[in-house]
């Protein structure tokens, strides 16, 4: 996700370059839903007034503000995810490392795109979910269940390790700025604390 987002107006796409402008859609609906307490507070007129296009151009890409937004919702989780896979596989290749990487690249997307953030996890959307998936975010879930698995006893131990985990980051992200008057820890310092809990080997 880059600044250009919401820095300035993105260059329209040249005729026949249709994926590209199908990008250039898409890159303007996220920025636009970053600034909204709602998605579907978006418009087809205000993303095609951002791209410099007609309305009805976004319907040879996009049939309806339905199609639009869950375009939207899968990209922005798919940025996740490759941001937190790029962390983890910098940081190391022990479930340790790879946990801690996880949680730096959730940390710095919630500090980088508060928006892109928040909209990731609002409860408006509304949508279908993604053919095979139970819920939204299973694909970046089950990263930290597959980093979990060998010092877990069992799948489900893996998934319950993953679990407390997300919990345990995302409440390091949402609560630091309502709460800024606690005396929080370095988010390092928490994030190694975490992953040293969760990656200790199950007993026996």
């Amino acid at each position: 996700m880059t600044a250009q987002r919401t820095s300035r107006r993105r260059t329209v796409a040249a005729r026949g370059e249709g994926a590209r402008l199908r990008e250039e859609i898409l890159d303007a609906a996220i920025a636009l839903c970053e600034e909204l307490d709602d998605p579907w507070k978006l418009s087809l007129r205000a993303v095609a007034r951002k791209v410099g296009i007609t309305p009805t151009s976004i319907y040879l890409h996009f049939d309806s503000i339905d199609a639009l937004l869950m375009a939207v919702k899968q990209k922005l989780w798919r940025e996740f995810g490759a941001s937190m896979i790029a962390s983890a596989e910098e940081s190391g290749p022990t479930p340790y490392e790879q946990v801690i990487g996880f949680g730096r690249a959730y940390v710095s997307f919630a500090q980088q795109h508060p928006g892109a953030f928040r909209q990731l996890f609002t409860k408006t959307w509304n949508l279908p979910l993604i053919d095979g998936h139970s819920f939204v975010g299973e694909a970046q879930f089950d990263l930290l269940v597959d980093a979990l698995a060998d010092v877990s006893s069992s799948k489900e131990d893996a998934r319950l390790r993953a679990t407390q985990l997300w919990c345990g980051i995302h409440g390091l992200v949402v609560l630091r700025t309502p709460m800024s008057h606690f005396a929080w820890p370095d988010i390092d310092e928490q994030l190694r604390s975490m992953a040293r809990a969760w990656t200790t080997p199950a007993a026996g």
